[in-house]
């Protein structure tokens, strides 16, 4: 459903040592407006009315509601510019706004033929 890359699961398992993270889970969000979509993600408890996944050893919440927005989405963290330093990246196919990244930036991949 959501794909969280290493570098992404690496920032939030940091944030999972703080004290008042212990016992939940990542939740993501997506909020529609007249300029695409926001992204809200935290740590909250799960609810009945969830879809509880893992990606890349990080356990993490969606809302039944917002599933269908959130299906295929790609969350990485990764330096956003010089100004605003290292953030994380929504990457949602969903979105209307969502362009889709350029070949030469798309992660590779290496094959093992044994």
């Amino acid at each position: 459903m959501i794909t969280i890359t290493k570098r992404a699961a690496e920032e939030i398992e940091l944030s999972t040592h703080n004290p008042d993270s212990q016992g939940m889970l990542i939740r993501f969000a997506a909020d529609q407006t007249d300029d695409g979509f926001q992204y809200l993600m935290g740590f909250d408890e799960r609810s009945e009315n969830d879809v509880h996944l893992e990606s890349n050893g990080i356990e993490y919440v969606v809302s039944y509601s917002q599933k269908q927005l959130l299906e295929g989405m790609v969350v990485d963290f990764d330096e956003i510019d010089k100004e605003n330093g290292y953030g994380f990246i929504f990457m949602n196919p969903n979105d209307p706004k969502y362009e889709k990244p350029e070949k030469d930036f798309a992660p590779k991949c290496r094959h093992n033929n044994n």
